[in-house]
């Protein structure tokens, strides 16, 4: 029999110390490691909070202002409901500013007689159809139509295209008739350059217009130029 001695040596010998001074080495090589996707996520909580706590004392700073600050003072004649007085500053007894009915002038009526001469005149090929409607929409719903009729029976824009006509306008004098505040007179030279059986010919022309205004209904519009005026009728003629 083998004794207790005995046993104990047969044994495998176990060092102790050696793996107490292993365990020391592992911790010892382990780093510490942190996401950085982690930190970043952090540092942008961090601000948002720094923003919104900003933000918060920022609103209730407004608030406490609102609340605590004077007033407006306001002082309204009672008479005739106008404002005197703003914040102890004086209006004075007259308005700055008066509102009222808008008033049609005689610079109206010339700028509507200019264009509307301007765009039956100067004849441009590639603009002359755009250009023809736009003179009939600044006249009344009747005058425009007969105008229509008259171009349409003699045929004249479908001789002006077929003669290539090309013309430019000089608007020389508009002055309004002092005996009819609403007729307008204009005075002005056309030039025209067109064909005539392949050959090319130039022909100047003096004229004289007298345009009949009326005021639009509907004020100042699209179709009168925002001018507030519609040709009513238009003469015009020949100075040799």
């Amino acid at each position: 029999m083998l004794n207790r001695s005995q046993i104990e040596n047969d044994q495998p010998h176990i060092a102790t110390g050696s793996s107490s001074s292993t365990k020391r080495d592992a911790r010892r090589l382990a780093a510490i490691y942190r996401d950085p996707q982690d930190v970043r996520t952090v540092i942008h909580l961090a601000r948002s909070g720094i923003v919104l706590t900003l933000l918060l004392l920022i609103s209730i700073a407004s608030n406490f202002y609102q609340y605590y600050r004077r007033p407006d003072r306001i002082v309204v004649d009672k008479t005739s409901g106008r404002v005197v007085e703003i914040n102890d500053r004086d209006y004075g007894e007259t308005e700055a500013v008066q509102l009222g009915p808008e008033h049609l002038t005689d610079a109206d009526k010339k700028y509507i007689a200019s264009e509307f001469v301007r765009s039956l005149y100067q004849i441009d090929p590639s603009t002359r159809s755009k250009d023809i409607e736009r003179a009939l929409r600044m006249m009344l719903p009747d005058s425009a139509l007969k105008f229509a009729r008259y171009l349409k029976q003699d045929n004249i824009l479908d001789k002006q295209l077929q003669e290539s006509w090309q013309g430019t306008w000089t608007a020389q004098d508009i002055t309004v008739d002092s005996k009819d505040r609403y007729t307008i007179r204009v005075l002005g030279r056309q030039d025209i350059h067109r064909l005539d059986n392949g050959v090319t010919l130039d022909e100047p022309r003096q004229l004289s217009l007298s345009l009949k205004l009326i005021a639009d209904p509907k004020g100042r519009a699209d179709r009168n130029l925002r001018s507030g005026f519609l040709i009513s009728s238009f003469d015009y003629k020949e100075i040799q």
